[in-house]
């Protein structure tokens, strides 16, 4: 049977065990990871927005047509 720790935090080139913290110590971790887990997501769904507005702006210009554009009396639009 291994000795390995379950769980290790690392700070300046130092291993901690995490099971060997206190019990506090050991719930600020889970904290952590939870929160690391939740920016990893949040990346994710970014990343996803971000792919999913290129492919519907492209789709979008097969469906515009000169009937619905729309005369301005100045040059100023709100296009992105």
């Amino acid at each position: 049977m291994s000795d390995a720790p379950q769980y290790t935090y690392i700070k300046d080139d130092v291993t901690y065990d995490v099971g060997q913290l206190s019990p506090e110590g050991q719930s600020v971790f889970g904290v952590l990871v939870n929160a690391q887990g939740k920016l990893r997501e949040a990346e994710l769904n970014v990343t996803l927005a971000r792919a999913s507005i290129m492919t519907l702006t492209g789709s979008m210009d097969e469906h515009l047509v000169d009937d619905a554009i729309i005369e301005t009396s100045n040059e100023e639009t709100n296009e992105e």
